[in-house]
């Protein structure tokens, strides 16, 4: 793999502001931008080592491979996260189960009855959206002692927040998906 953090030029470390990295990024873009002679190739690494690093849960699993760390994406999930899984799953099937029900009722009536439950549906998805949000920050958060205690003397710990924040980063694009099923699905008629 490709080191993110060597190709655009910043700090070999996980706790990045995000400012950082795309000040980094820019410039890294316009050194090497085949418009202005440079490598389309390189280019196109640059680019993708930004999104890497821009993606936290990416960022991590970089970080462990260029540290030659070993991961197993079928390790052990924070229970922490874990906590979370039926919540998720109650709350994405409730959205389905209404869509579903909407798009059979022929009057109406019938489905003015059922958009009696898309306020209770919105506020389950934001509840659970802003808790796996919470969750997302606070495990960003321990990036920083990962950077001070070093990558190698955290291997099992980064590895336990990499396999979280792909649980996540899911779960978090499945609920936003679901809010926009609830919205076609009004706009359905």
């Amino acid at each position: 793999m490709t080191d993110p953090f060597a190709l655009i030029g910043v700090p070999r470390k996980l706790d990045l502001k995000d400012a950082d990295i795309d000040r980094c990024l820019l410039v890294a873009s316009q050194l090497h931008h085949p418009d202005l002679g440079g490598d389309q190739d390189l280019f196109l690494k640059i680019r993708l080592a930004g999104e890497i690093l821009n993606s936290p849960a990416k960022r991590i699993r970089a970080a462990i491979e260029c540290e030659g760390l070993a991961f197993d994406e079928r390790g052990r999930i924070p229970a922490k996260v874990m906590e979370y899984f039926s919540l998720v799953a109650s709350v994405l099937q409730d959205v389905d189960s209404f869509v579903s029900e909407r798009s059979k009722a022929l009057s109406s009536l019938g489905k003015a009855v059922l958009d009696i439950r898309v306020p209770g549906l919105k506020g389950d998805l934001e509840l659970v959206s802003n808790k796996l949000n919470q969750l997302n920050s606070a495990m960003i958060a321990s990036f920083k002692s990962f950077d001070e205690k070093g990558w190698a003397e955290c291997e099992v710990e980064m590895s336990e927040v990499a396999r979280g924040l792909i649980f996540l980063t899911k779960w978090s694009g499945q609920l936003k998906e679901a809010n926009g099923k609830l919205f076609e699905a009004l706009l359905g008629g």
